[in-house]
């Protein structure tokens, strides 16, 4: 992150005193390992819930949802600031959908956008970062449905373009429309994406659970014990919620479809992310 928020102009927000205090980021994915870039200097987890297994304490037993809650939201405390998220002062509303394989269903994402929309003011929900996918064909439409309410609802809903093993069912792929950004990745865009940010070996958190069971994940990854590097949409897509969650706290009336216009013309080269821009235009 210390390298990606630098790409993106992080180190903007941080001169004009922006970190996304007080505004809630749902992250709907595995889960969260809650470590110290979360807690501290303040508590920053305001809910967790958990659709696969009904837990009710933090937990990520796969390790995505971790690294993505850090490029959003982690305060880099472990690492003294160096690979903090792009919006450290955010709260993090963690909803967990799918399960220590990485697997889920368009059901369980659908009781969590329900949820969401339920619980928005309680918890001042502006933004839900699905990095995720599913393969589950039989209720999309409802699921679809339920997204375009939260969107309505004033939640603006970024989902990564292209996730692997998503196929064409996955969430971007069925919302691409204008009640929905899809994020995909700068190292290689895609024509369907609104906005692409940094997705190759980015640093961020790793949950003490980490699984190494998968393609592509070694324990060369990891960065001083706390940390692992990794890559894809979805390590782009809570860089584009990160930033939007800094434009939140700087124009707090700003809609859903107003950020996703402002992301989109503020944009620079193969769609790159420019939160400079951002905050700038009015």
């Amino acid at each position: 992150m210390d390298k990606a928020g630098v790409t993106v102009g992080a180190d903007y927000a941080a001169e004009l005193g922006l970190s996304g205090r007080g505004v809630g980021i749902a992250v709907l994915d595995t889960g969260l390992s809650p470590s110290k870039d979360f807690l501290l200097p303040k508590n920053r987890i305001a809910v967790f819930m958990d659709f696969v297994s009904d837990v009710s304490a933090c937990y990520d037993n796969n390790g995505h949802g971790t690294h993505v809650c850090g490029i959003t939201c982690g305060s880099g405390y472990m690492s003294g600031g160096k690979y903090r998220g792009i919006a450290p002062g955010a709260d993090l509303i963690v909803l967990k959908i799918l399960d220590k394989m990485g697997r889920g269903s368009a059901q369980t994402a659908l009781k969590a956008i329900r949820w969401l929309t339920e619980n928005r003011l309680r918890y001042n929900i502006r933004i839900a970062n699905m990095s995720v996918g599913t393969t589950d064909r039989t209720i999309n439409s409802a699921l679809i449905r339920a997204m375009y309410n939260a969107w309505d609802s004033g939640i603006c809903i970024i989902a990564a373009d292209g996730n692997i093993g998503s196929g064409n069912s996955s969430i971007a792929r069925a919302g691409i429309n204008e009640k929905i950004i899809t994020a995909g990745s700068f190292e290689n865009p895609s024509f369907s994406c609104d906005i692409t940010a940094p997705g190759v070996d980015i640093v961020s958190c790793m949950s003490e659970d980490y699984s190494f069971a998968f393609h592509g994940r070694s324990r060369q990854k990891t960065v001083g014990g706390h940390y692992v590097k990794m890559s894809g949409t979805s390590m782009a897509t809570p860089m584009v919620s990160g930033a939007a969650a800094l434009l939140i706290e700087k124009e707090p009336n700003i809609s859903p479809s107003e950020i996703k216009k402002r992301l989109i013309i503020t944009s620079g080269q193969n769609k790159l992310l420019d939160i400079r821009r951002l905050l700038k235009e009015q």
